[in-house]
C-alpha cells in the first residue's frame, strides 16, 4: 500500500497529537536528504482544506490549535480561495484554510530511501519474505518464522498495514482492522490550466485533488462510506474501472470547471487499514512482552511515517514514548471504549 499511496503531506488534523506528528514529519520530508539520506520526492505546493457551514466550527477550532503548535495556517474566505486558484468553483464553500508548507512526496522513492539508509546503518532488509508465524515463550516474543527460515529475537514490530491484524493474531492478539480499497484517478489538465496549484481537500463533497506537476491532477475520495466496503487484502484489485473513472472525473469537473477539457489518464487502487475510530494502534501489546504494533493508520500513515518511527523507537528502547501524548493510539482503547475519532464527518482526516 505504501507504493500506491497518494503521498499527500499535510498538517491539518483535529487531534492535537496527530497535528504535532504531521508537523514534525513534514520537517523531515522538507530536509530529507540531510535527515535520512536519499530523496523523498517532496514537492511543496501548499495544502488547502475547505468546508461548508456544516464543519465550520471544528474547522476553525482546528486551525486555531494548529497555530498554537507553530503550524503556519490561516483561514481564507471564498473570495481569497478564488484569488489563490481562479479555476476553483467556490459557490458552495463557507471558508478554507491554507497551509503553505505542505505538499506531496513520492511514497516508493521515500520507502526505498529509508531501506537504503537502514542497510547503510548495518541492518539486513529481507524482501520477498513472508512471515508465517511468531514464536512466544511464556509471555515473551522469542522469534519470527518466515518462509526463508527462523529469526531469533525478543523484539518484533508489527507494521504490516492491512495485514496487521493477521500478524497480531499469530500471538493471540485481536486488533480490529479491516482492509478497504481506495482508488485514485489521474487526469491530464487542459493547456489553459498548466499552472501551479495547491493540494485541495474538499470537505463539502468529500474529495481531494492533488496536482502532479503542472500537467496532471490526481482525484481521490475522503468519503467514509468507502471504508464500509471491506475487501480481501490479498485479492483486492489495484486497477480502477470505467465507472470509477467517470465518477471521479465528474467531481473534478464540478470543483474545477476548466477540467471539461481535461482527459482521464487512468488510475490505481491501494488499501487502507482502517480501525473503528480511524486512528492507528502504536503501542507495546501488554499481553506479549516484546511485541509492538504500528498498524491501522486508516489512510494517513505515510505522511506521519517519520514521527511514527520516533514513537516506536522510544517504545522499544525506553519502554514509553516521551515525544508525544500517545494515549489516543493505545491498544486497550477498543476494550475500554476510549475511541478518539476526528471531529469531522470525514473520519479519514483525523
Amino acid at each position: 500500500p505504501t507504493g500506491l499511496s497518494s503521498g499527500i503531506i499535510r498538517q491539518h488534523y483535529t487531534v492535537k497529537t496527530l497535528a504535532e506528528m504531521a508537523r514534525d514529519s513534514l520537517a523531515v520530508f522538507k530536509d530529507f536528504e540531510e535527515e535520512i539520506g536519499g530523496d523523498a520526492g517532496f514537492v511543496q505546493t501548499g495544502v488547502v482544506f475547505f468546508c461548508g457551514e456544516k464543519n465550520r466550527e471544528p474547522f476553525e477550532k482546528s486551525v486555531a490549535m494548529h497555530q498554537t503548535l507553530g503550524i503556519r495556517e490561516r483561514i481564507l474566505s471564498p473570495e481569497e480561495l478564488k484569488e489563490l486558484e481562479p479555476s476553483l468553483h467556490t459557490d458552495d464553500i463557507g471558508c478554507g484554510a491554507y497551509e503553505p508548507d505542505g505538499g506531496y512526496a513520492d511514497p516508493a522513492m521515500t520507502a526505498n530511501s529509508y531501506s537504503l539508509a537502514a542497510r547503510e546503518a548495518g541492518l539486513e532488509v529481507m524482501t520477498d519474505t513472508e512471515v508465517i508465524g511468531l514464536k512466544v515463550q511464556g509471555d515473551r516474543i522469542c522469534g519470527v518464522e518466515t518462509d526463508k527460515g527462523e529469526i531469533s529475537t525478543e523484539t518484533v514490530v508489527n507494521a504490516a498495514g492491512p495485514w496487521g491484524s493477521r500478524i497480531a493474531a499469530m500471538v493471540g492478539v485481536e486488533i480490529p482492522i479491516k482492509a478497504s480499497r481506495h482508488p485514485v484517478v489521474n487526469m491530464l489538465r487542459p493547456p489553459e490550466w498548466r499552472t501551479s496549484t495547491p493540494v485541495w481537500i474538499d470537505m463539502v463533497n468529500g474529495w481531494y485533488f492533488k496536482p502532479e506537476g503542472l500537467d496532471a491532477l490526481m482525484v481521490g475520495s475522503i468519503q467514509p462510506e468507502s471504508a464500509e466496503q471491506e475487501v480481501d487484502a490479498d485479492k483486492s484489485s489495484e486497477v480502477t474501472d470505467y465507472e470509477e473513472a467517470a465518477e471521479f472525473s465528474s467531481w473534478a469537473l464540478a470543483r474545477f470547471p476548466v477540467m471539461a477539457e481535461g482527459q482521464v489518464q487512468g488510475g490505481w487502487a491501494g488499501l487502507y487499514d482502517v480501525t473503528p475510530d480511524w486512528q492507528p494502534v502504536i503501542d507495546q501489546i501488554p499481553e506479549v512482552n516484546g511485541f509492538f504494533c504500528a498498524v491501522g493508520f486508516s489512510g494517513h500513515g505515510f505522511k506521519l511515517g517519520p514521527a511514527v518511527g520516533k514513537i516506536v523507537s522510544e517504545l522499544v528502547r525506553e519502554g514509553r514514548c516521551t515525544s508525544y501524548d500517545t494515549a489516543v493510539f493505545e491498544y486497550d482503547r477498543f476494550r475500554k471504549d476510549r475511541l478518539s475519532p476526528s471531529d469531522y464527518e470525514y473520519r479519514i482526516l483525523g
